[in-house]
Order: C-alpha cells, then structure tokens, then sequence
C-alpha cells in the first residue's frame, strides 16, 4: 500500500500543479485585454494602437493632399497647353493688314504682339496655311487706309524693314 500512497501522493501533485498552470493561463486569457499587462508582455497597448491609428490617418491626408496637389498641377498644366494653342487669332473682319513680322515659332509672335501691345495697338495674329503667324497691328477697310496706317507705323520707329500690306482675297490664311 505504501507504494500506491506513493503513486498517488505524485499523482495529487502533478494535478495541482496542472490546476495551476490552467488557472494562471485562464487569469493571462481573462487579464490579455488589460494594458498593464499586454505592455508588460511587449504587446502594442490601447493608448499604441490609437496613436498609430492617429498616424496612419495623417499620413493618408498628408498623401491624399499630394495627390490633390499633383492632379491640380496636371489640370493647370493641361489648362495652360490648351490657351497656347489656343493663341488668339483674330476673325479677319478687315479686307486689309499691317502685317509687322510672320513667325514660325509662337514665341517670337508673342513677343511681337506685346511690344505691339506696349505701343498702344491692338495687333491681330493670323494663322497661315504654311504653318507661319502673321502678327498685324491694325486691320483697315480699304487700301488707302492701311498704307495711311503702315506710314504712321514706320514714323513710330516700331516698324521693320519688311513690313508689307496683306489682302485676306489672297487666302493664304487659314
């Protein structure tokens, strides 16, 4: 009998301990929602998880203002493409130009229409066929009103030596 005590006493033991073991995991399982006890175990705490909450929501807006702002710079971009090509040409309401310089490069008529601008004029650019604008610094009815125009432009000292009158019967405009 004494080694059935024996056996026995062992077996007692071996299930308190059991019963301790499944008590002290059953008190993690129940206290696991606790902070004090996740930050003791190196788990993110409550206070953790809403600031890197926090965080992730800055930096979606800080993104979401990226996006915002490159997409605004793209439509301006688009925006301001389209108004150069759409350059102002004029609806040739006039049998008769001044023309002051024709351009191959857009550059180099708006260059001339801003000094026509700056002159007190309001030049006209029309589009040829060729691919070349003419920059005009006035549109008359008649033949004798544009050379009356192209001398009061060469007393300016605004003319070039090429100036010439155009004829919109001629049709090389588009």
């Amino acid at each position: 009998m004494g080694h059935c005590t024996f056996i026995k006493g062992i077996f007692m033991k071996k299930i308190k301990r059991l019963k301790l073991v499944t008590l002290s995991m059953a008190m993690l399982m129940v206290l696991g929602g606790c902070d004090w006890v996740k930050g003791r175990l190196g788990m993110a705490t409550s206070e953790d998880i809403a600031r890197m909450k926090l965080e992730l929501e800055q930096q979606a807006k800080r993104e979401k203002q990226i996006r915002d702002s490159i997409e605004m710079a793209r439509l301006d971009s688009i925006r301001i493409a389209q108004e150069q090509q759409n350059l102002p040409y004029a609806k040739l309401d006039k049998q008769f130009y001044v023309i002051l310089g024709s351009f191959k490069k857009d550059f180099n008529a708006e260059n001339m229409v801003k000094a026509l601008n700056g002159a007190g004029y309001a030049p006209v650019r029309i589009a040829l066929k060729n691919g070349f604008d003419m920059v005009a610094a006035i549109g008359c009815n008649t033949l004798q009103e544009a050379c009356a125009e192209l001398k009061r432009i060469e007393d300016n000292d605004l003319c070039p030596y090429d100036v010439w009158i155009y004829d919109i019967a001629q049709g090389l405009h588009e």
